[in-house]
């Protein structure tokens, strides 16, 4: 038998019925996880936004939706005639079809609405009223239209209540409706769009809406669509429509694997690591994408796993966000690493302070040459410390102007993860610096988000943010002040480095004599650890054809190229001069004219 307890009350929802309830709030922005699904107010199933709203509103007003291409519309017919008779407009059967197919609606002045809706005589030949039915209709794909509508009819039913006519207020649902009011100073929009803004805030900013009691939902998928007009407005709140929490994870998927589906129907899912551990991945997905999972493994027969949770995640985010954000669940930890037991200790450290706010840092960063294993190795600790990591790429760009919807999505995943650390390569590249004439404005507003990240103390333990970079001498000083430990890499020498061959070589399964690594050691002395993976890749791919094959033997047929030695050698140096751990600096670099020297490899790095 089935359950019919409902999941978890949203906590959009708790938001929202306050805001009405206890503080007065008559309009609100709903942006997140706009197009999920939610727990039914009386029962387990599951309902669209759209349809949780009316379930929690449409007892106390009448539920209107106004979409772009479809105009003004109602949720229910029993609703629309109620309020039609209530505020007096022509039923269908008591007027005559207007011969002008516009109504001569066609600029839908407030004074010819008004005029059509109550059938007066404004003229001395007026033209037939339209129905109602008609009059929306002719809202389609006219927004302005649809709009100034809206407020006749707001103001009709305050006119009836006014006359002690029982009648609900009005409760609007605009889809989209960063379409309908785009981001931008009010002088650079457009025509249409300036008109559609100024005729909303003209209705929202009337003491006759609020004394209606009327309240508008606005959905956007970030604050940043919409036009900022809209949530400054006194009487606006912006709730978060957050994606769906454990428990309500739980509810669902429970609700979804309940075997009593009939004869014929989808089968069970099953899953690789067991449901528990699919409730947990599972975060930061909407309940149709976890649907679609469940959906994919019952009809196929093949277990949920990890890896496909991961990737169902990342294509959705790269459609929102063109690859911006990835979401890693990195596999390795400190045992898969080799070698650098000082630096590991220090990130190491760096991720255990990180758990006490007392102790946290908001940033820090990784810095040497090309190909050392920076990424890798910082991936590795945040996996070991539980965290998950939430990578940044191609960020700085003149072209991208959606910064602002960019960190509303990490913040958004921060919230929904507890704890992650944000990783950025080559963060010198990725960030442009606020204080450099020829930073682009898009890049400027970019780093003072992430800036005001760095420096918020609600993310502080929370959000660990891990630069990697071969300029650390490259990045905005605003970054650097919050980023108190710089942790050098380098190339390793004598006996560490044959140790790290010794160590990569066995776990790849690639067996060499002691002779042997010598000599391919010394054969290699220009190698990063990148080169080294090349070349195992490189041996293990001549040795299907000639099993016997001797790393030495592959090195007289292919070599890594030392077309960069110069730079990546000048890279160490500026890792070595910004490093905060003098014991990592190996002592070859610690000489008397360190500033002379690094003015010459920075010459080598293009300044």
């Amino acid at each position: 038998m089935h359950d019919t307890t409902p999941g978890p009350t949203p906590p959009f929802m708790e938001a929202l019925v306050d805001g009405v309830k206890f503080r007065g709030k008559r309009v609100f922005v709903l942006t997140g996880d706009t197009l999920g699904t939610f727990p039914n107010r009386d029962d387990a199933g599951y309902s669209t936004l759209e349809e949780r709203l009316c379930q929690s509103f449409g007892e106390r007003f009448t539920m209107v939706r106004l979409d772009l291409a479809m105009g003004v519309g109602f949720y229910d017919r029993g609703q629309r005639r109620e309020l039609f008779d209530a505020i007096g407009w022509k039923s269908p059967e008591e007027v005559q079809t207007s011969a002008d197919p516009l109504g001569g609606l066609i600029d839908f002045g407030s004074e010819m609405v008004n005029r059509h809706l109550r059938g007066r005589q404004g003229s001395p030949a007026p033209p037939p009223a339209p129905t109602p039915a008609q009059l929306l209709e002719r809202t389609r794909q006219r927004p302005g239209a649809a709009l100034v509508l809206l407020r006749e009819l707001s103001e009709s039913v305050r006119e009836a209540m006014d006359r002690g006519v029982r009648v609900k207020p009005l409760a609007t649902i605009i889809r989209l409706a960063g379409a309908f009011f785009p981001p931008g100073e009010l002088g650079r929009l457009s025509e249409l769009d300036r008109n559609r803004l100024a005729t909303l805030l003209s209705w929202m900013g009337d003491s006759g809406y609020a004394a209606g009691g009327h309240v508008t939902f606005l959905v956007a998928d970030t604050r940043a669509e919409l036009n900022t007009r809209i949530p400054a407005l006194p009487l606006c709140q912006v709730v978060e429509v957050g994606f769906p929490d454990e428990a309500t994870r739980r509810h669902f998927i429970e609700q979804w694997t309940i075997p009593s589906r009939g004869e014929g129907e989808l089968s069970t899912p099953t899953f690789e690591r067991g449901m528990n551990d699919f409730i947990e991945e599972s975060a930061g997905l909407g309940l149709p994408a976890v649907a679609s999972l469940l959906e994919e493994s019952a009809s196929s027969g093949r277990s949920v796993t990890r890896e496909s949770v991961s990737q169902l995640l990342n294509e959705l985010l790269r459609a929102q966000l063109d690859g911006v954000v990835t979401i890693k669940r990195p596999r390795h930890g400190d045992r898969d690493l080799c070698g650098y037991g000082g630096q590991r200790e220090a990130i190491r450290r760096i991720f255990r302070d990180a758990e006490d706010p007392e102790t946290a840092i908001a940033a820090f960063v990784v810095s040497g040459p090309n190909g050392v294993g920076k990424t890798f190795n910082v991936e590795a600790h945040a996996a070991d410390s539980g965290r998950i990591v939430i990578e940044l790429s191609r960020i700085r760009s003149s072209d991208f102007g959606g910064t602002d919807r960019l960190f509303e999505t990490v913040r958004r995943y921060v919230e929904i993860y507890g704890k992650v650390a944000i990783l950025v390569d080559e963060a010198h590249a990725a960030f442009g610096s606020i204080h450099s004439g020829d930073t682009h404005e898009t890049e400027k507003r970019l780093m003072a988000n992430i800036i005001k990240m760095m420096s918020d103390k609600d993310l502080l333990s929370k959000v660990v943010w891990c630069l990697m970079t071969t300029r650390p001498d490259l990045l905005d000083p605003d970054v650097l002040s919050r980023a108190p430990k710089q942790i050098p890499l380098f190339d390793l020498e004598g006996e560490e480095r044959q140790d790290f061959y010794a160590a990569m070589l066995s776990r790849r399964g690639i067996q060499v004599e002691a002779g042997e690594l010598e000599s391919v050691v010394a054969a290699t002395s220009w190698y990063s650890n990148r080169d080294l993976d090349s070349l195992i890749r490189e041996v293990k791919s001549m040795r299907r054809e000639d099993p016997g094959i001797s790393l030495l033997e592959v090195l007289e047929t292919w070599s890594a190229s030392k077309g960069i030695v110069a730079k990546r050698e000048a890279q160490a140096w500026v890792a070595a001069a910004t490093s905060s751990y003098p014991g990592l600096v190996p002592d070859r670099f610690k000489v008397p004219d360190l500033d002379d020297r690094l003015r010459r490899e920075k010459g080598v790095l293009g300044g």
